[in-house]
């Protein structure tokens, strides 16, 4: 089976598994160290353990990520994010320049992580919605945030992401003698509107997604979108309090959780990741309660998206020999599936055999789940072919059996017609020529009269012993009077009673007839054989669409289990199965003994498969 997933080796001599971890941790160690010595005394403690959450938990989640998956591209775009994360923590410091340029850095937090936000869990923009939001918070801040670095005299205050409150240090990067109106006036309010409002639709965005993603992508989105919502809701409070001037205590409050907003993202991930994995496990769960239960190929479809949580999921089949034509479960052709911004495409083979699954693309963050029900799919199909194969070879087996039988039948019967045409008739012709050579003779020779009338007995011994044999082999009266006829005959010719009951049973093709026959003479002579006591025998015929036969007798009966099958009964259980009928012999001692079996009386035509991988 193909696979795409990195082993535990693999994710060990990644580099950026490899070294990541040491990278966050020299990051979380500067960025604690930076934030103590910078910050004034009365709050240092606070203040590096603040900075130290807004590193190392997007950080953490992100390595764990990658150590599952190291071709993660969303982890590694939130591991680059944390890494730049330390940039903002120069905001805390008390010196113009560092000051400067860490207020200058939390510029570009907010486009940083709308995109995170936007991509999660693929990594990638892949809605022209979620594009443009994300290419308009860039303007706002390519255009209304970072060019003001270079014409304002003070950074607004004051900030959750500085200590200073508003005696901060001025702007060590502005190049101008003094700072435009317009600025204070017209550009900061409509950015931090523009800001607030574009996160909020950023979260509507991730709302839409998750109300229209499977089971799974909701699982994943949930926290995602709670968290998203909280940071919109705490911008745009705190900018209101700050336009106040100095914040309140309550102001504070509301800065801090907006700061903290920053890892309680990051946990929000690190939730969706966790509730997605949830959610592939009750996936599989779902997936293999169909497989208990047993499964076609018919209804695969509908399976799989029960159990994926997705209606719309398509399966396609490579069809053997032909590398370039797909078909669906039932045969039918496709074109090839292809992945699109919202539908992803998971393809599994083996043994030769190829299956793809066409399902919505939030299921790639937990691969394993769409990979398992490919596998799963693909096993049907081949546990359905080699069925179906196995019927045919099956159905060519007993064809082949009944012709044998046929034929050995059609051999007999030409035997015997041969014994009784041309044997027999010769010496009925011989004893005639002795008979009248001896009345020829009369008592002219007494001695050669006698040896004519012994050689004449003889041959009416012979006569009698090939009559036998011809009626061994395919008695006449089967041919010419039936199954009904023949059985009492045979009954008559028995030395014990023998009763003979027929209902609704006529005539039937050779193969049936001479089966039965042979089935119940069979059994008629073991009763006359070996049955002790036994003084008499009923053979009961019944067609009801299978020729039902019972052959019970009175005997003394015997333990099956103690007494070993012999040939005739073994050939004639042979005969019976070649027919698809069966044989049983019931019998216990002092309870007599019973042959009983069925035989088909027309044969099940060779069901037709379906073309491709269906079949």
């Amino acid at each position: 089976m193909t696979a795409a997933r990195p082993t535990p080796s693999d994710a060990r001599t990644d580099p950026t598994v490899r070294w990541g971890p040491i990278a966050g941790a020299a990051a979380c160690v500067a960025t604690v160290a930076y934030a103590y010595a910078a910050s004034p005394p009365a709050v240092r403690a606070q203040t590096a353990a603040t900075r130290l959450a807004i590193v190392a938990i997007p950080l953490a989640v992100a390595v764990v990520q990658l150590r599952r998956r190291p071709a993660d591209r969303f982890a590694q775009l939130l591991l680059a994010a944390a890494l730049l994360l330390p940039l903002t923590t120069l905001a805390v410091s008390g010196d113009a320049v560092p000051y400067s340029i860490g207020r200058t850095a939390v510029w570009a937090v907010e486009p940083a992580l709308v995109y995170l936000l936007l991509a999660f869990p693929a990594g990638r923009l892949e809605t022209t919605s979620a594009r443009a939001v994300f290419w308009t918070v860039a303007g706002v801040a390519g255009l209304l945030y970072l060019p003001t670095a270079l014409l304002v005299d003070h950074f607004p205050e004051p900030s959750p992401w500085g200590t200073c409150g508003v005696s901060c240090p001025p702007n060590a990067l502005s190049v101008v003698a003094s700072e435009p109106a317009i600025v204070e006036d017209v550009v900061r309010p409509v950015r931090e509107a523009l800001t607030a409002a574009l996160f909020l639709v950023a979260a509507g965005v991730l709302a839409v997604r998750a109300r229209r993603a499977v089971p799974l992508g909701r699982w994943a989105l949930a926290p995602v979108l709670a968290t998203a919502i909280v940071r919109a809701v705490t911008l745009a409070a705190y900018d209101v309090m700050r336009r106040r001037g100095a914040v309140s205590p309550a102001g504070d409050a509301v800065g801090t959780l907006f700061l903290l907003s920053l890892p309680l993202i990051a946990l929000g991930f690190a939730a969706g990741l966790v509730g997605a994995r949830l959610a592939a496990a009750t996936a599989l769960e779902r997936l293999s309660r169909h497989a208990f239960a047993g499964a076609g190929v018919e209804g695969l479809r509908n399976q799989l998206a029960d159990a994926l949580g997705d209606p719309r999921v398509r399966i396609a089949y490579r069809a053997p020999g032909e590398p370039d034509r797909w078909v669906d479960e039932t045969g039918w052709p496709l074109p090839p599936l292809v992945p699109t911004p919202s539908r992803g495409v998971t393809r599994v083979s083996a043994s030769g055999r190829e299956v793809a699954i066409e399902h919505d693309e939030l299921l790639l963050l937990e691969p394993e789940v769409v990979e398992g029900t490919a596998a799963y799919a693909l096993e049907i199909a081949e546990n359905r072919r080699l069925v179906a194969e196995g019927e045919a070879r099956l159905r060519e087996l007993e064809a082949s059996r009944a012709r044998i039988l046929t034929v050995g039948d059609e051999a007999r019967q030409r035997i015997e017609r041969d014994l009784h045409d041309g044997a027999q008739q010769r010496l009925v012709a011989v004893r005639a020529a002795l008979g009248l050579e001896s009345a020829r003779i009369g008592d002219e020779a007494p001695e050669l009269r006698a040896l004519l009338d012994r050689l004449g007995d003889e041959i009416e011994l012979t006569i009698d012993e090939v009559r036998s044999i011809a009626r061994g082999l395919y008695p006449s009266v089967l041919a010419d009077y039936g199954l009904v006829a023949a059985l009492r005959a045979a009954g008559q010719a028995a030395p014990i009673a023998v009763r003979v009951d027929a209902d609704g049973v006529g005539r039937y093709a050779p193969h049936i007839e001479t089966t039965t026959y042979l089935v119940c003479v069979e059994a008629l002579q073991n009763a006359v054989k070996h049955a002790d006591g036994a003084t008499g025998v009923w053979i009961s015929l019944v067609d009801d669409g299978r020729m039902h036969f019972d052959v019970v007798d009175d005997g003394a009966g015997f333990d099956p289990g103690a007494v070993a099958s012999g040939t005739g009964l073994l050939n004639l259980h042979d005969r019976a199965t070649a027919l698809g009928g069966v044989i049983a012999i019931q019998s216990a001692p002092g309870r007599g003994t019973r042959v009983a079996g069925a035989i088909p009386l027309k044969r099940p035509s060779p069901a037709a498969t379906a073309d491709g991988a269906a079949a």
